[in-house]
C-alpha cells in the first residue's frame, strides 16, 4: 500500500511540471525514485506570482532602501524597450519580451529592473546559464536588495547549485524577512543536500500559499516519515491552490489512498511506474 501511494504520489508531482512545461523549454526525461532529492518539484513561475511584473522600469523601494542613483537616469528608450517587453509578456510572447529586455540593456547596460526580469525570462525558457548571467549582473548593480538575490537564488536551484543558493536565500532573507520565494528556495535547497531539518520545512510552510509545488514537497517528506494525517493535510492544502482540474483530481485520488477511502471516478485501477516524455 505503502509504495503504491508513493508511486502515485511522485506520478502527480511530475505530471503537474508537465503542465507547467507547456510554457517553457522541454526538459530532459526525469527518473524518480524514492530518493529525496529525485522529484523534481522546480516552480518557475512561483516567483512571478511571488512578486507582480512592475508597471514601472524603476523597481519599487521601501523607504528606508532608496533607488540606486543609476535608476533614476534612465533613457527614455530604453523604459520604451522595456515597457514593450511588459506588453510582449502578458501577451504570452516571451521571445518577443526577451528581445525588447535585450535591447534595453543594449541601451543602458546598468538597467536593474531589465536584467531581473530578463532573467525570469530565460528561466521560463528554460536557458538558466544565461538567467545567471542576468541574476548576477542584478546583484552586482544592486547587492544590498532582497530581491536581487532572491532571483539570483531561484536560478542557482534550477542549476541544482544547491550550498549557492543556500547562501542567496539567506542573504535575501537578512535584508528582507519577508521574502517569499527566498524562503521556498531555501527550503528546496536545503532538501535537495538531503538537510530535511526543522527550519527547512519551516521555509516550505511559510511559502506554500504562492508556491503550491511547497505542499507537495511537505506531502512528499510527511509520506516518508509515516505521518499520514500531515501528509492529508498538506495535499488538502494544494487542492485548495489554483491547481487544475486533472491534477486536482490526481490529488483527490492520493487523498483517497491515504485514507483509505472509496476512490473518486478517473482514479487509476493500480498505480505503476511512470514513463515521462
Amino acid at each position: 500500500m505503502k509504495k503504491t501511494i508513493l508511486v502515485l504520489l511522485a506520478f502527480f508531482v511530475v505530471s503537474n511540471l508537465h503542465a507547467q512545461g507547456a510554457h517553457r523549454a522541454a526538459k530532459p526525461p526525469v527518473t524518480v525514485n524514492d530518493g529525496p532529492n529525485s522529484v523534481d518539484l522546480n516552480d518557475p513561475f512561483g516567483v512571478l506570482r511571488a512578486r507582480p511584473e512592475p508597471n514601472s522600469a524603476v523597481p519599487a523601494r521601501p523607504a528606508a532602501d532608496p533607488v540606486p542613483v543609476s535608476q533614476l537616469r534612465i533613457p527614455s528608450k530604453a523604459v520604451k524597450e522595456f515597457e514593450r517587453s511588459q506588453k510582449a509578456f502578458h501577451s504570452g510572447d516571451v521571445p518577443t519580451s526577451v528581445e525588447h529586455l535585450q535591447k534595453a540593456v543594449q541601451i543602458f547596460p546598468d538597467f536593474l529592473q531589465a536584467h531581473l526580469a530578463l532573467g525570469l525570462r530565460f528561466i521560463q525558457l528554460g536557458e538558466y546559464q544565461k538567467a545567471l548571467t542576468e541574476h548576477e549582473t542584478a546583484v552586482a548593480l544592486d547587492p544590498r536588495s532582497a530581491l536581487t538575490h532572491q532571483d539570483l537564488s531561484l536560478t542557482l536551484l534550477f542549476l541544482n547549485r544547491y550550498q549557492e543558493a543556500e547562501a542567496e536565500a539567506r542573504q535575501s532573507l537578512d535584508i528582507d524577512s519577508q521574502a517569499v520565494a527566498a524562503h521556498y528556495v531555501l527550503g528546496r535547497s536545503l532538501i535537495a543536500q538531503d538537510r530535511v531539518t526543522p527550519e527547512a520545512m519551516d521555509m516550505l510552510r511559510q511559502s506554500e500559499n504562492v508556491f503550491p509545488n511547497a505542499s507537495l514537497v511537505l506531502a512528499l517528506l510527511h509520506f516518508r516519515a509515516g505521518r499520514t494525517d500531515q501528509t492529508i493535510a498538506e495535499l488538502r492544502n494544494y487542492l485548495r491552490s489554483p491547481a487544475d482540474r486533472e491534477n486536482k483530481q490526481k490529488a483527490e485520488c492520493w487523498v483517497a489512498q491515504l485514507s483509505q477511502q472509496p476512490s473518486p471516478s478517473g482514479c487509476p485501477a493500480e498505480a505503476t511506474q511512470p514513463s515521462f516524455r
